[in-house]
């Protein structure tokens, strides 16, 4: 009883696989937990448009924004869209921090730091900018992952 007790006050969220909710074997919700509840919260709060949460319109990134439909120089484009990115993990983080007082965390769900944040213009398809984030969890285990942003 106490595990379970333990468990059900333990961080967790549903998997989402290609926009959708994962089901486990069980035929129940997938649940996603330690660095790939990260990726996934990384991934989320990163692709969501900044005020697309109409009850949390401070969550998301303004990074499809920036970098879709917008014909200023690349380099700009790409700072511009770096700085945002930071932006978001730092909330994200922040978010994080009120979490751990509610709720059991593990050190490898929790960001403790920017490792580095790329984003690039693919050279045959200028519409197209692929982003590559590097994290450092509390965990000191460092977290990859990537998306692509188009404007199609």
């Amino acid at each position: 009883m106490v595990a379970t007790e333990l468990r059900d006050n333990m961080s967790f969220d549903l998997r989402i696989s290609q926009g959708d909710l994962a089901i486990g074997s069980d035929a129940d919700f997938d649940r996603v937990e330690d660095t790939d509840k990260l990726i996934q919260d990384v991934l989320k709060i990163l692709l969501t448009p900044l005020g697309g949460n109409p009850f949390h319109t401070w969550y998301g990134s303004l990074i499809s924004n920036t970098l879709v439909g917008n014909v200023f120089e690349e380099e700009f484009l790409i700072k511009i869209a770096s700085s945002q990115i930071n932006s978001a993990l730092e909330t994200m983080q922040n978010l994080q921090k009120a979490q751990t007082a509610v709720q059991k965390v593990t050190p490898n769900e929790l960001l403790a730091a920017i490792r580095s944040v790329d984003v690039n213009r693919n050279p045959v398809d200028p519409t197209m900018f692929s982003v590559f984030v590097a994290v450092l969890t509390k965990g000191l285990s460092t977290v990859r992952t990537s998306f692509s942003v188009n404007n199609l």
